[in-house]
């Protein structure tokens, strides 16, 4: 037996057979039978270069690999893991010639909300619809691979579909123009490709003998097209968990792993069942919701670690009582020795965790929001990148129009007709010289374009000095918006930026997947409470986790109930809400926040608990109230 892993785990890592799914449970060890994999193809004679992992997060991918040189050392050299997004840029940059993407600028989708104005504004029809909707249109037609039609009737958007397919035929003319890949187009260039272009399919499959793709259960019909021209000879070993497909807003797709063995035939299925994070009565508590599904997920979990606490459900008069109670107990709690850090607080959105900060900010107590801004999309950071952009692509006409607009008077019009005459020129320089010859607050941006190139082509250099020369204009314009804070930020950013040779190879690896906040400060080192989205949950686990707002109408979400995959969605959302829990899970709701709609009331996930599997406690102001419904 492999150190360290169990029989269920070892058959996965020594797989000897063809294409295979390992339906991993949460809680069961997903990532240490993933190393366990890799390092055993490399010890068992498969080349490392020739093994590609695919991971959802830059974090995952790194810690995959610095695990398996760390066991194997110099047999590890050369092993590759990345996001879908960073394999197929790395595809495009070194076969740039050949997929026709020689030189392009990576666009993130504040750069494409900004270019869809542009190009409806050029449009000049106000009878089309608001960028933001096509953006979203659009988006998710190409993840989902159907008709920009068929995704606006999959959107529920009520817009004139001509229309539509005008603004984005635009969009991608204007795109082609300028040079820009939006994250879609990464993959959609990629497998358009290998589906067509022979040639260029057995330039990338030759090089590949084995591929692993982590977290299967978020990928969406795009990222399987890569990966169906990608197999064969070279063999798939997915993992992932049904029960824990969460992002079908996105495009997510969990047929990817329903319907696994019936587009591979002749793959194997494993399952990893054994839980080492939870007690069994909370995972008899999320075993229980998955077994009221119509779907089989054909899994239960165990817990290794035996028996322990019953999830607790307590009821509340008011959504105001239960943040005052959560608070209040975490105060309890923390006095009574326990660690801020050891609590997590799982939420549906920012919005509804407002009145969980507010009991939170009341009572002094130390938290952190985990699922907002990141860093590299926050304001100041990108007006400073904007010059990094341009002295790495002087035709990026977004980067232009968000410096330009930085200096006083100089509105979006006037930006727009100044980066449209820059970008025919042939080199930064001109452009510079051009900006002398204007208004005294370009002549200032000349000077900072000019001060910045001469810093050289270092990263960290250039970034550096274009936050200094910036610091006093930026000061000014946040100066209401937490600027200490703001300013901090930039060393950070110069750190990262330190890591990388070119400016295009430090945006492109941070565009394609921004780090939070929270990532970058390393606030688990804090001792401070964690607030989190549950969609931002994923990976995560705490002692002690509270679900606040369990009420009908919010599980499922009352925005679900016309459709039953979006029910089953919020119901795998409650499932990875409650799977989060290590020691204790304590669910609370409110009275006063019950929907009225009869639909919230039949299909409430938590009716009809059975006797025993919850504690229930009610709160002394919500007793003899007017429950309606009489399983409580």
């Amino acid at each position: 037996m492999i150190d360290g892993l169990n029989p269920s785990q070892e058959r996965a890592a020594t797989h000897d057979g063809g294409h295979c799914l390992v339906l991993a449970g949460a809680g069961t060890g997903k990532t240490r039978t993933i190393i366990a994999r890799v390092a055993h193809l490399i010890s068992t004679g498969t080349p490392a270069p020739r093994i590609v992992v695919i991971t959802f997060t830059r974090r995952a991918a790194r810690e995959i690999v610095e695990r398996v040189q760390h066991q194997l050392g110099k047999m590890a050299e050369g092993l590759r893991a990345s996001t879908f997004h960073a394999f197929c840029m790395t595809l495009l940059r070194r076969y740039g010639d050949a997929f026709g993407t020689k030189n392009a600028t990576v666009i993130d989708p504040d750069d494409v909300n900004a270019l869809f104005k542009l190009v409806r504004a050029s449009l000049r029809d106000k009878s089309l619809p608001k960028a933001a909707e096509v953006v979203k249109v659009y988006s998710f037609a190409r993840n989902v691979s159907v008709s920009i039609a068929e995704a606006c009737a999959r959107q529920e958007l009520e817009v004139d579909v001509d229309a539509v397919i005008t603004l984005c035929k635009a969009y991608e003319q204007r795109k082609k123009e300028r040079g820009y890949l939006d994250y879609d187009d990464i993959l959609h260039i990629v497998a358009s490709a290998l589906e067509r272009d022979a040639k260029i399919r057995e330039l990338v499959k030759r090089q590949i003998d084995e591929l692993l793709v982590d977290e299967m259960q978020d990928s969406n019909p795009l990222q399987w097209r890569l990966l169906d021209q990608l197999r064969d000879p070279a063999r798939l070993f997915c993992v992932g968990d049904d029960a824990q497909s969460i992002y079908r807003f996105r495009g997510a797709d969990i047929r990817n792993i329903l319907d696994f063995t019936a587009r591979v035939p002749g793959a194997s299925v494993l399952k990893l069942q054994d839980n080492y994070r939870s007690t069994q009565e909370l995972l008899d508590l999320s075993n229980w919701l998955l077994d009221r599904s119509p779907i089989d997920y054909n899994k239960r979990l165990r817990a290794t670690r035996g028996q322990g606490c019953k999830p607790v459900l307590r009821e509340f008069w008011s959504d105001w009582d239960e943040a005052d109670w959560v608070a209040d107990d975490l105060q309890e709690r923390y006095r009574g020795g326990a660690a801020w850090h050891d609590h997590m607080v799982l939420v549906r959105s920012a919005f509804g965790g407002r009145g969980i900060e507010r009991a939170l900010l009341a009572k002094e107590i130390p938290y952190r929001f985990i699922g907002g801004v990141k860093l590299l999309e926050s304001a100041h950071v990108r007006d400073v990148l904007a010059v990094l952009r341009l002295v790495a692509n002087h035709r990026d006409d977004l980067a232009w129009m968000r410096l330009l607009q930085l200096y006083p008077k100089i509105g979006e019009v006037t930006a727009e007709r100044i980066a449209n005459t820059f970008v025919t020129m042939d080199k930064l320089e001109a452009c510079i010289a051009d900006l002398r010859k204007r208004a005294t607050a370009l002549a200032d941006a000349a000077k900072l374009l000019e001060a910045v190139r001469q810093g050289g082509d270092a990263p960290a250099t250039v970034f550096k000095k274009a936050a200094q020369a910036m610091a006093p204009m930026l000061e000014i314009r946040y100066r209401n918006d937490a600027w200490d804070q703001r300013k901090r930020d930039f060393a950070v950013v110069e750190k990262l930026a330190s890591k990388h040779d070119t400016i295009s190879g430090f945006i492109e690896e941070y565009l394609l997947e921004p780090m939070t906040l929270s990532e970058v400060a390393k606030l688990d080192e804090d001792d401070a409470v964690s607030l989190i989205t549950i969609h931002s949950s994923k990976g995560t686990e705490k002692p002690v986790c509270y679900m606040p707002g369990m009420n009908p109408g919010m599980y499922p979400h009352v925005r679900a109930l016309h459709s039953e995959d979006e029910i089953e969605e919020e119901r795998r959302v409650t499932y990875v809400a409650m799977t989060r829990a290590q020691d204790e899970l304590i669910l609370t709701r409110s009275v006063r926040a019950f929907s009225s709609e009869p639909e919230a009331e039949d299909a409430y996930f938590l009716s009809e608990l059975p006797d025993g599997l919850v504690e229930i406690v009610v709160d002394e102001n919500a007793r003899g109230r007017d429950f309606r419904y009489s399983a409580w």
